[in-house]
């Protein structure tokens, strides 16, 4: 199937249109994520599934992109001083570019045994850290919340360690199209597979269901949609940012 193909999950980025925003690359996405399983094309999840959407040169993918361009963009947290981000499962290119723009910038994982990354990591489980309240100015869990059973201590810590005033930006995989899916009975990582498409994965969930989740914690969150805009950077064009600020 060519890149310029529409089939389900899989989305259009004309060759001519992508420039890699990390590498420079110029040209067609690679294919990337799980196919083999019917629930992500049943329920069009949003951000997983089968996709154009990795860069060929310096793998960097879409909703890594997407997280770099709103910060570099819209935020341009570049030109800012004295900001701290902390950034939870860190995508290699979007970790080396924050790494060389913010001093006060941690990257963390929970499962540093299962992952290969390009620097020092910290180990830092998202439901219960040793930072002070009111630590951070940013803070990037991209993808991450759907791997967590206990979502609503992760939330809960995210909001504690965030300054008033501070954004988290916390995306998940999302369907539009049924309500929030999670089974109590799933345990293993087939089940998991079956259930969500992913082994990793706890639950796939519904765009309004998430956005009542992060608000619950007290959350003000702004749905936004930024691939117009970018669309030379390979952005899914379904994929919305869910932006959380803390009053």
């Amino acid at each position: 199937m060519g890149i310029d193909s529409i089939d389900n999950n899989l989305y259009s980025i004309k060759s001519k249109c992508f420039i890699c925003p990390f590498c420079g690359y110029s040209g067609e996405l690679d294919l990337m994520g799980a196919d083999r399983f019917p629930v992500l094309q049943k329920l069009h999840v949003i951000g997983a599934g089968r996709r154009a959407a990795r860069c060929p040169k310096c793998s960097s993918t879409d909703k890594e992109r997407l997280v770099y361009t709103y910060l570099k963009e819209v935020e341009k947290i570049q030109n800012r001083n004295n900001i701290s981000v902390l950034h939870i499962a860190p995508e290699n290119n979007l970790q080396l570019w924050l790494g060389s723009v913010i001093n006060n910038y941690i990257p963390g994982d929970a499962f540093l045994q299962n992952q290969k990354f390009i620097g020092e990591i910290r180990f830092i489980d998202i439901k219960k850290t040793e930072f002070a309240d009111n630590q951070f100015d940013y803070i990037i869990c991209n993808h991450v919340l759907c791997d967590i059973k206990d979502v609503d201590v992760a939330l809960h810590e995210i909001y504690r360690i965030l300054k008033i005033g501070g954004l988290a930006i916390l995306q998940v995989p999302i369907t539009k199209i049924s309500s929030t899916v999670e089974y109590q009975n799933v345990h293993t990582k087939e089940e998991r597979e079956l259930a969500y498409g992913y082994g990793y994965h706890e639950r796939i969930y519904n765009n309004i269901d998430y956005i009542n989740t992060l608000s619950s914690v007290d959350f003000m969150v702004n749905v936004r949609n930024i691939s117009k805009q970018y669309i030379q950077n390979g952005l899914n064009p379904e994929e919305d940012l869910y932006l959380c600020k803390k009053s």
